[in-house]
């Protein structure tokens, strides 16, 4: 059972009350590229993204589905010298709404940010969710000698990358071994299960889509055990 965040005279109004896909995707974009705000009259909503390649996607796809869900208008500025883009609100109900779904404020490292309980509760709600966590930390290259691409995670959270390698053991995909040289990272690299990817999960991100080079000649590796997720 939900608790109550705040307390005081008057208590914000929930936007949303409702599991649901699209929800997890966004929690999914958040934990990748957002952060909340949150102190005394001030509460914002803030998502970025690189002011070329991530345009498209944060205004014809993020944006739409935070209006979808919340009846919000965000807000589109670039930074003044840094090739940035942010979707920006300034809602205290907004806030409230996220934080009764899972999400906190405030340093994503320090307050150890984590994917909510509620979205491993269901394969649907997990895929949505890591899409929207390679769709903003996440990037498709492929390494040297490969005409492939290979699907790529970074963060820098250790709560977040123990929580992706569950959500991906319980999907059935074999990720490699972190590699801390610099922000820690890891990758799916078996044709069979980029393909499994691409065709179970997929991007949102237009950017990924164009990048995006399917390995040819192998099936999907299925791996997936039913009744994994408790």
């Amino acid at each position: 059972m939900k608790q109550k965040i705040y307390s005081g005279f008057k208590e914000p109004k929930l936007l949303q009350t409702e599991y649901s896909v699209e929800l997890a995707e966004l929690i999914g974009i958040i934990l990748g590229d957002g952060n909340l705000w949150e102190k005394v009259g001030h509460y914002y909503l803030r998502i970025c993204g690189h002011s070329e390649d991530d345009k498209e996607y944060l205004f014809n796809f993020v944006k739409p589905l935070i209006k979808k869900l919340f009846g919000i208008d965000m807000d589109f500025y670039y930074h003044k010298t840094g090739k940035e883009v942010f979707l920006t609100k300034g809602s205290k109900d907004l806030i409230f709404t996220l934080k009764y779904f899972g999400l906190k404020t405030g340093d994503k490292i320090k307050n150890k940010f984590s994917i909510p309980d509620w979205i491993f509760e269901s394969e649907e709600y997990l895929k949505a969710c890591i899409r929207g966590l390679i769709d903003t930390d996440g990037t498709v290259l492929p390494i040297t000698g490969r005409n492939y691409s290979y699907i790529w995670f970074t963060s820098g959270n250790p709560v977040l990358r123990k929580d992706f390698e569950k959500a991906m053991e319980i999907l059935g995909y074999k990720i490699s071994k972190w590699n801390f040289s610099r922000t820690a990272e890891t990758y799916i690299g078996a044709k069979g299960l980029i393909r499994k990817y691409y065709k179970e999960i997929g991007f949102s991100n237009t950017k990924h889509q164009r990048r995006f080079k399917c390995p040819v000649g192998v099936d999907v590796i299925n791996t997936a055990q039913p009744g994994q997720i408790s």
